[in-house]
């Protein structure tokens, strides 16, 4: 999950696993994937070394996220304090979107674990040091950051705008004790290590889509994405955007940042997504105190790299066609080392101003605001704990439904089935069964088939390509119904529980339809699915 976004990403790391590369297969074909090969890797990495099996591919997102907390707090400590570090952690771990994205097989928290490696690189990429580091390890450095830049690019192409980090810190904190000749060493590095991954999707993308500069987005749904001003336009800054945000997007990313997102949306209750209005507030504290801090450059440094990101990530998802504050979460880092920095230093000096029996009434007053601050912060995420203790996740009841199937369908059964192709590939892999589909509808619901149905728009609109066959294309059966029935291996039905009263009409009239044609045995059933055996009448 989410689907059809997390299908499509386990789908490509198994077929990377299995030699066919970040594509999509099923029905007997392949496909390109919508996404670009950043993630799958990742996800194949943790399936080839660690043996993680497809139904917990969200793991990876789990622990990469558990491994940039821990990041962020030791950032944090070292260029703050420990109470700096402990704070960022904690407000990161307490992300409302941190916290989904990381149970979901999505690539935004993996993104944000790589965004922290490179950050790691920046005291050797960009030094302070004397004497300096010895050069081998300042070029490797510098070529491992490109590596990383490169490769969150992959992941998602958007997150190029980290170079502008990097050339916003090097601007406004520029590097002592270099020459010309170093400066253009290190842009070197940089470029040749950011150049290894774009340069390999770049020929990924000319094998499978024709063109090194082609989409994956493109190819599925080319009424959106085959033209660059439904993408990505200014009207998208103030008008509607998907899905469902009436207001644009720059109320969306300003209440953001501001940590009051959650007023705009139409959850009962939600007040942030990323983190809450305090956080903001202590986050500006602490920019305020640390770009005023001449004599900390690796704290400034990281601001201006993490600002320079963040601002560049932001400014380029307004003008984009969908709106999700986790789009700026790998950028966000900034945001809650900030506000561990500020929120460390308003309490160290509002414990000051009480201690002080001379302070002024503005101190005082100042002194008070941090302390609502933090009853406001500690109200906030106390709260999202209470919702996540409170909640009950309910394990999945398709998946054991389909590993049950396996082992009732033989190795050679012919499946007929509302479910998404791709979707039992992965469940009900044989060498030699073969998945058909029922239909090519996608009403929307939870495991209908969402690449099938895009498929045979394309075909409506004029692509000759192959898609694999279905039983009903229309109101009445095609002619793989007559295959079927002349088919010399077991040939089984295996329907998803509608969600919708209409789509189960639809269901009926074409079960009614199959009942002329063959005998159909029930086999087995719970609330998600059915499993019936297909044999045909004999007349």
């Amino acid at each position: 999950m989410p689907w059809p976004d997390g299908l499509e990403y386990a789908a490509s790391a198994m077929n990377l696993a299995s030699g066919r590369g970040a594509m999509l297969h099923f029905g007997g074909y392949t496909y390109p994937s919508r996404y670009t090969s950043g993630y799958p890797l990742i996800l194949e990495f943790f399936h080839s070394i660690f043996g993680l099996k497809v139904d917990r591919f969200y793991t990876a997102s789990l622990m990469t996220g558990f491994v940039s907390a821990t990041g962020i707090f030791i950032g944090a400590r070292e260029l703050f304090g420990r109470a700096a570090g402990m704070i960022a952690a904690l407000l990161l771990g307490l992300s409302p979107v941190f916290i989904t994205y990381s149970m979901l097989v999505m690539s935004d928290v993996p993104t944000l674990f790589v965004t922290l490696f490179a950050l790691t690189l920046l005291p050797l990429v960009a030094p302070d040091d004397v004497p300096l580091p010895p050069s081998w390890m300042r070029m490797s450095a510098m070529l491992l950051f490109g590596l990383l830049a490169g490769f969150s690019t992959i992941i998602r192409p958007t997150n190029a705008t980290i170079l502008v980090g990097l050339a916003l810190c090097v601007v406004m904190m520029p590097l002592k004790h270099r020459d010309r000749s170093s400066l253009l060493k290190a842009a070197l590095a940089i470029t040749i290590g950011f150049a290894i991954p774009v340069a390999w999707q770049l020929h990924q993308n000319a094998i499978h889509l024709g063109s090194a500069f082609a989409s994956g987005y493109a190819w599925w749904v080319p009424e959106v994405y085959g033209s660059g001003g439904k993408t990505f336009s200014a009207a998208y800054l103030f008008g509607p955007t998907m899905p469902r945000n009436p207001h644009g997007n720059v109320p969306i990313y300003a209440m953001t940042l501001a940590g009051l997102d959650g007023m705009l949306s139409g959850r009962v209750g939600a007040r942030y997504f990323l983190y809450p209005f305090a956080a903001a507030v202590f986050a500006v504290v602490g920019f305020l105190t640390i770009l005023r801090a001449p004599e900390r450059p690796a704290a400034r440094r990281m601001l201006w790299f993490g600002l320079g990101y963040l601002v560049a990530l932001t400014g380029l998802y307004c003008f984009y066609l969908f709106t999700d504050p986790v789009f700026i979460l790998p950028a966000a880092f900034v945001l809650f080392i900030a506000a561990g920095s500020g929120a460390a230093t308003a309490n160290r000096w509002m414990c000051d101003v009480l201690r002080n029996r001379n302070r002024s009434a503005t101190q005082f007053a100042a002194a008070a605001g941090v302390i609502v601050l933090d009853a406001v912060l500690i109200i906030s995420l106390g709260s999202e704990v209470a919702i996540r203790l409170s909640a009950r996740p309910a394990e999945s009841v398709m998946v054991p439904t389909l590993l049950s199937a396996d082992s009732t369908l033989p190795p050679n059964a012919i499946v007929v089935s509302n479910i998404s192709l791709q979707f039992l590939e992965l469940y009900l892999p044989a060498p030699n069964r073969r998945f058909i589909g029922l239909n090519s509808l996608d009403p929307g619901e939870t495991f209908t088939d969402y690449h099938l149905h895009r498929l045979y728009e394309k075909k409506a609109a004029g692509w000759n390509g192959a898609v694999p066959p279905v039983v009903f294309d229309g109101p009445g059966m095609s002619p793989e119904a007559d295959s079927l029935a002349s088919a010399k291996t077991p040939v089984f039905l295996l329907i998803a529980a509608p969600e919708s009263q209409g789509y189960a009409d639809v269901l009926k009239g074409e079960l009614d339809q199959l009942q002329s044609k063959f005998t159909v045995e029930p086999v087995a059933q719970n609330r998600v699915a059915a499993l019936y055996r297909l044999t045909t009448k004999t007349k």
